[in-house]
């Protein structure tokens, strides 16, 4: 993944997570993230119904933005509660917010990502 889409999705101010299953169509929005790679880790301390529909239909769309600077990624999300992920995530949010509990971690392994600013193209600019 190129350096200025990470900065991109790392700086971003606001995030959306969108996702579809048992509870219909559903829009949340993800107070920590992180990307790794291809790979974004989105923090579950308030996700109930998103996480229903994770486990069901691993499709996900995500946006996130500053200003006019922003992107939309999809990608297959799994819900995870265990192994060395989970386990790094619960003790960083520990320290972070001492005060949520963390629930799961949804990992996103992105396939599209595309420029949603004013007058973008419309290519994958995944690359």
């Amino acid at each position: 993944m190129k350096k200025k889409l990470q900065e991109v999705i790392m700086g971003a101010q606001s995030m959306v997570l969108a996702t579809t299953g048992p509870h219909g169509i559903n829009v949340v929005p993800v107070s920590v993230w992180q990307l790794i790679g291809n790979e974004l880790f989105l923090y579950d301390f308030f996700m109930h119904k998103t996480k229903e529909n994770v486990q069901t239909d691993e499709a996900v769309a995500v946006a996130c933005w500053r200003d006019f600077v922003g992107v939309q990624l999809k990608g297959i999300a799994t819900y995870e509660t265990h192994g060395p992920a989970y386990e790094a995530a619960i003790i960083q949010m520990k320290e972070r917010f001492p005060d949520r509990t963390l629930h799961g971690l949804i990992r996103v392994t992105l396939t599209e990502v595309y420029d949603v600013a004013p007058g973008a193209n419309t290519e994958n600019i995944l690359g």
